[in-house]
Parts: C-alpha cells; structure tokens; sequence
C-alpha cells in the first residue's frame, strides 16, 4: 500500500511540473488557452496582450537588427549585438511554434499522460525509481535555465558600463534615444523586451525538456516490462490489479486537468486487461508491443511538432559560440562586458548540450528495447504465437528512435560534438578575416 501511495505522488509531481510550464508562459502573455468557464471579456483582453506581447519581441528583434546593418564596420558591435539577434530568432521562432500548434501541443501533452496511465495499469515496482529519477532531472533542467535567464538578464541590462544616454542594447529606433523621453521609452522597451524573452525561453525549454523526459521514462519502464513479461504470473497478479485503479485514477484526473477541452477518456484502451494480468507470456508480451507501438506514435507527433524549433536552436547555438568566441580571445575589454559574453557562452552551450543529452537518452532508451525483448525469457513458454510476436517486436525496434532537429539531424552526443566543431570552424575564419583587415 505504501509503495502504491509513492509511486502515484511521483506521478503527480511529474504531471504538476508540466502544468507549471504552461501556467508560467499563461501568466507572462504567451499561453493563451482557458477553460470554458473564463469569460469572454477576459478571453478577449488576454488574446490583445498576447499580441501585444508577439509584436514587441518582434520590433526589438527588428531595432536589433537594423543596428547590426548599420555598424557592420565595427566587429565589437555586429558580434555583441549578433549574439542577441540570434537569441531572439529563437525566440520568436518558438513563441510562433507554439502560438500557431498550441492545439497540438496540447494534444501532444494528453497523449504522452494517456501512455502514462497505459504502462501503470501493469506496474511491477520499479517505475517509481525510474520517475523519481527523471523528475529530479527535469526540476534541475528548469532551475537551471532559470538561473541561466536570470543571470543573462541582469548581464545585459545592468551590468553593462553605459555612457550617459546610451542603451544597454544597442538598437535603431525611429526616435533620438538620448535624450528624455525618448531614453526613458526605449529604456522600458529594452528592460520588458528582455524579460519577456528571458522568461519565455525559460517556459518554452522547460516544457519541452519535460516532455522528453516523459518519453524517457517510458522508454524505461517498457524495458522493464519487456524484460518481465516471461516471469510468471505472479508480477501481474500482485502489483497489476492491486494498484492499477488507484494509478490510473491519478494520471487520468490529471489529464483532464490539463487538457479539459478535449473530451476524451484516458483509462480507455482496446484489450481487456483482466485477461493480460490472468494471463502468460504472450498476452504481458503483447500488451508491452502495444504500449511500444503507442510511445513510437508520440515521438513522431513530437518530431513533426517541435523539429523546426530543435534545427534552429542549433542554428542559433553554433552561431551564438562562434560570436561569443570571437568576443573573448579579439573584441574584449573595448565595448564588452566579460560577465555578459561568459553568460552568454554559458547559455548556449547549455541550451544546446541539454538537448543533445536528452535527445541521446532517447536513441540510448530505445536501441535497449532489442534486448529487454530477448531477453523476456519467451523461450520458457515457446510457441508459435510468442515467436511470431517476437519477431514482429524486433522488426519494429530495430527502427532508429531519435529527436529530430529538422529533416536530417537527431540529436546526440555526436551531433553535440560536430556542432561544437562547426562553431569553432566559423570562428576561426573569423578571426582570420579579422587579421587580414587589420
């Protein structure tokens, strides 16, 4: 009963953490779906700040810019300012990912909690240890992207040595910013440009490195349940029945919690499991094909969901490396700020290795799969079905499961690492272009 009881709060901690994501981007302008019983004053005042929010980020984006146009003599400036621009592409690229999908992700969001309740309807004890280890993951995830936002925020905006007039971004604006009020106004601009992006990225990572991590967890507690499924029955029969009702009731109210206006069960599923916990190898090893077969189909929504925003992600941190490089060892010290451009260099690195990790977790947690299938002990009850299953379930594993960062990268190790030298490559043209004009 104690086990039960722990098992069901990692679960809901795990669910919490996903609402938190979307309650944070609801509450600075970005997330705007609401229940059916908000008014529809309140809809409405909420959809104009949402666009009042988009076309901000928008216009600073394009200040930024414009500035980098007009100073491309001056490499301090294009670098310093590059490495905000490149930022904020990904920015506004997310932030439109997610306006313009938000159903989706929403949908996205549901499943992967649907497939929670599916693999816990056959619990046989390790899936707590398994959950508690990626729900630490992502709480260390999200507190560190927020320190990382918090620390590049105040770098930016407060750190920085300014001259009397001058902003702590360099931007155009169709107005002379150095005198009052146009300083006061482009000041304020600046300050809640950055917020909103620091604070977005922030929501906006996190809620993707939570979903991940869902599929993580799954993919380890599949592996679990492969390995067991020739163990005899006693695993169903103890751990299943026992605590399936209470498991399921857990996942399932906090799917409708998130995902209130789709009416949708999520305890349904098309097998009766009674006849799989009172049953022998084959129908456990079928129920697991099944639950497999459903996390490949949500690992492909997510591909096609969030793979744009993965490829410039790494568009944004090859660049932001490079330029953040080139700062450090030639530009430093004459318009810089050392504690900006480390944080910068911080950023992107992270940002980049995190979804690397993740995304090698995955290819990792599902070339395993091959093997907890072998080794599900089904030559202790060989027959011509549980052969035939086995040989459909290897078939499908044998399909490579990846993160997918446009149409031709998966994220990894490997791709960390080719990243990291394509940075280093651009930086050292560079610098080479720079000796020569000097």
């Amino acid at each position: 009963m104690a086990r039960k009881t722990t098992t069901g709060s990692s679960l809901e901690q795990f669910r919490k953490l996903s609402v938190l994501h979307l309650t944070y981007l609801k509450y600075i302008g970005l997330w705007y779906k609401f229940d059916s019983n908000v008014s529809i004053f309140l809809r409405g005042l909420y959809y104009v700040y949402n666009k009042f929010v988009l076309i901000s980020i928008i216009a600073f984006s394009a200040t930024i810019f414009a500035d980098v146009c007009s100073s491309l003599d001056d490499l301090s400036s294009v670098t310093d300012n590059g490495c905000m621009f490149t930022g904020l592409i990904v920015v506004v690229f997310k932030l439109m990912i997610f306006q313009t999908r938000s159903d989706r992700i929403i949908q996205l969001l549901h499943k992967s909690i649907d497939s929670y309740n599916q693999l816990c309807k056959f619990p046989i004890g390790n899936e707590k240890k398994i959950l508690d280890k990626y729900l630490l993951f992502c709480r260390m995830i999200f507190y560190a992207f927020s320190v990382m936002g918090v620390c590049l925020g105040i770098g930016i905006l407060f750190l920085v040595p300014l001259e009397k007039g001058q902003l702590p971004i360099k931007a155009r604006y169709p107005f002379n910013t150095t005198v009052y009020p146009g300083h006061g106004i482009s000041y304020s601009f600046e300050v809640y440009c950055v917020f909103i992006a620091m604070t977005s990225i922030v929501g906006m990572e996190s809620f993707v490195i939570n979903l991940c991590s869902m599929f993580l967890v799954q993919f380890a507690i599949l592996n679990v349940h492969f390995k067991s499924c020739g163990n005899g029955q006693h695993h169903a029969m103890s751990n299943g029945i026992g605590k399936r009702d209470s498991l399921g009731t857990i996942v399932k109210n906090a799917c409708f919690e998130v995902y209130s206006t789709i009416e949708a069960s999520c305890g349904k599923d098309n097998y009766d499991s009674d006849a799989i916990c009172r049953g022998g190898f084959d129908e456990r090893f079928g129920r697991s094909i099944r639950n497999h077969q459903r996390l490949l189909a949500i690992v492909d929504d997510f591909n096609e969901i969030f793979s744009s925003c993965l490829f410039v992600q790494m568009f944004s941190s090859t660049s932001m490396i490079c330029l953040t490089c080139f700062q450090f060892t030639l530009v430093i010290g004459q318009s810089s700020n050392p504690f900006k451009t480390t944080v910068y260099m911080v950023t992107a690195f992270s940002q980049l290795f995190f979804f690397c990790l993740v995304g090698n977790e995955v290819i990792h947690q599902s070339a395993l799969l091959m093997t907890s299938q072998w080794l599900s002990h089904w030559n202790d009850e060989l027959s011509a079905k549980s052969g035939r299953l086995l040989i459909l379930t290897l078939i499908f594993s044998k399909r490579t499961i990846s993160l997918k960062a446009g149409a031709f990268f998966s994220l990894s190790m490997e791709t960390f690492i080719t990243i990291v030298k394509c940075a280093y490559s651009f930086f050292t043209l560079l610098s080479t272009m720079n000796l020569r004009d000097q």
